[in-house]
């Protein structure tokens, strides 16, 4: 007596190869892909604000608690005649609202400046920064200060890409004010 063994599935021939053949296919493509490429990062870019507008950031503590914080200036560096600038620093004599603005005046650097930033340390040791990019006659950043002395740096980065620090300067509050 013969008996006919069956095999325990069946394949149904070439239809099906295809089809096993691409699921495969599909499997390590999307292993690969998610293995291989890094996890790509948003940029955001800050908004540039209207000549004349007052920009007010958040402050940012950049000193961890164990260090301390230098309100000593350093030395500034000379603009040359030909791209000079004049920057001015002004206290608010409000004790409730101790900002300090700093104001881009021009001179003949004016259409050689690509940035001013600006850093303000406080005699608490909160560092707090603003720029302006492209600044015009009369832009101004207006950062927090306290009711005590606070060092402002400023500093200029030319279109050619060379950069100097234009202020770098004690400011103590008003007494009396």
């Amino acid at each position: 007596m013969e008996e006919l063994i069956s095999p325990p599935y069946e394949f149904n021939g070439m239809r099906s190869l295809p089809l096993i053949l691409a699921s495969i296919i599909l499997a390590i493509c999307l292993l690969i892909s998610g293995c291989v490429q890094p996890a790509v990062q948003p940029q955001t870019t800050p908004a540039t604000p209207a000549p004349g507008t007052v920009f007010t950031p958040q402050a940012v503590q950049s000193q961890p608690a164990s260090q301390t914080c230098s309100l000593v200036p350093e030395q500034t560096q000379q603009v040359p005649v030909d791209e000079s600038v004049s920057v001015t620093v002004n206290r608010n004599t409000i004790s409730e609202n101790p900002t300090i603005t700093t104001t881009f005046n021009g001179g003949k650097g004016l259409g050689m400046v690509e940035r001013m930033d600006v850093t303000v340390v406080r005699s608490d040791c909160v560092t707090e920064h603003g720029e302006r990019v492209n600044p015009g006659m009369g832009a101004s950043v207006t950062l927090m200060g306290t009711t005590k002395t606070d060092r402002v740096i400023v500093g200029i980065t030319m279109t050619s890409g060379i950069q100097y620090t234009v202020i770098d300067k004690d400011y103590p509050f008003p007494q009396g004010a």
